[in-house]
């Protein structure tokens, strides 16, 4: 219950900034679409330093849930922070320091659920983050109709709200142990991770290319739907459908891994992407751009919950909070520097048709990329039904 309940408060967090933060920075500070994209460059290369820091002094030093309720604390801070700057570089700088913080959050949050359900049951892992995906559909669609009527600046303290919501409930789940590494190398944990798994070089490279996509065209989805006629609330709409699609997506992604293995929808989860994107640029009308943003839901889905598992198969137990920061920082760090920037500045200059082009090329090569990385026994064949999960003894009950 404890671990459930965070994913379904979390996902409030998600949905009060990941939808409007490129129409709040445009409506509420002003940015025009290449500043915009260089505000999203600072925040991703700061989260590109901070998440693997934040990885290993989570399995190493202060433990996952300590390191969580610090990126949900200082997070908070930031977001209030953020909507009482101005300029291009105080925004930058805000916006990049409230980055650091929420980076620190979702793979802690993946690592605690992975651990939890163990070896034998972690391809579950989307019954459980499923939850996230329902209120965070229900976030959307609420917090894009307050923004609508009240306007943009409420975005911040909405996220400031939410995050309150998490840390109060976080007070409820037992606290982990660090495990100090008795081999530390020159990079830590981060070090270990690519010891016990060389395979990750090639899955990492199918990572970059998907979120580079993924970041070249969601970032400028709500300026395409507002520049098309529509506003706020269509933009929370469409992302709220995304939302609620990620639910029986998330549930399906399990049985899709024991029947097709992890390959084959990890695959899958990039061309879907790769569609969607080509839809978004060619389609005009702001209603049906909102109703197929819904596709975000279901590639969102399969690709993430795959990954989680990824991690699982590939790293030891105490490495997944290193592991899954090392995943995050491609794919939520390094991948948004250059698919953000770029986006921005091919919507400034070629127009957005070309903008979600460039995306679906780059979510297509994921998936062939992908195809080839996770060429192994553990990776690529079906999964085994899951097994009852084993609550860790020293951690007590977090189901």
């Amino acid at each position: 219950m404890q671990i459930r309940g965070l994913f379904l408060f979390f996902g409030f967090v998600i949905a009060s900034f990941f939808p409007f933060f490129s129409l709040y920075l445009r409506d509420y500070h002003g940015l025009d679409a290449a500043q915009i994209g260089t505000v999203l460059l600072i925040a991703g290369a700061l989260r590109a330093i901070a998440n693997p820091i934040w990885g290993h002094q989570a399995d190493t030093r202060l433990g996952r849930l300590t390191v969580l309720q610090i990126g949900l604390v200082g997070s908070g801070l930031a977001a209030l922070w953020l909507n009482g700057v101005d300029g291009l570089w105080m925004v930058a700088l805000a916006a990049g320091i409230h980055s650091m913080f929420l980076i620190a959050q979702g793979s802690n949050l993946d690592a605690i659920t992975l651990a939890h359900l163990g070896d034998g049951a972690m391809q579950t892992y989307g019954r459980v983050r499923m939850w996230e995906s329902a209120t965070y559909g229900l976030g959307c669609l609420l917090f894009g109709a307050i923004l609508e009527a009240a306007g943009m600046g409420w975005a911040m303290p909405l996220y400031a709200a939410s995050v309150a919501l998490v840390l109060l409930w976080s007070t409820t789940v037992p606290r982990d142990r660090a495990r100090k590494l008795e081999e530390s190398g020159r990079f830590g944990a981060v070090g270990q991770v690519f010891k016990e798994a060389p395979r990750l070089w090639g899955f990492l490279v199918a990572v970059f290319l998907v979120w580079t996509g993924f970041n070249a065209a969601w970032n400028f989805i709500g300026l395409r739907i507002d520049d098309a006629g529509g506003g706020p609330l269509l933009i929370g709409l469409g992302a709220a459908l995304g939302g609620a699609i990620e639910v029986p997506t998330m549930w399906v992604s399990s049985r899709l891994q024991t029947r097709w293995g992890l390959r084959k929808v990890y695959a899958l989860g990039c061309l879907v992407y790769a569609s969607g994107f080509l839809l978004w640029g060619s389609v005009e009308d702001p209603t049906a751009l909102s109703l197929l943003t819904g596709l975000e839901g279901i590639g969102f889905s399969l690709l993430f919950t795959t990954a989680v598992v990824v991690i699982g198969r590939l790293v030891p137990e105490h490495l997944y909070s290193s592991g899954n920061s090392i995943t995050g920082t491609v794919g939520f760090g390094i991948a948004p520097i250059l698919g953000a920037f770029a986006g921005g500045l091919v919507y400034q200059s070629l127009g957005s048709g070309t903008t979600f082009i460039m995306a679906s090329v780059l979510a297509a090569s994921g998936a062939v990329v992908a195809w080839f990385a996770l060429s192994t026994p553990a990776l690529r064949d079906p999964l085994p039904a899951a097994e009852p999960v084993v609550l860790p003894s020293e951690a007590g009950p977090l189901a």
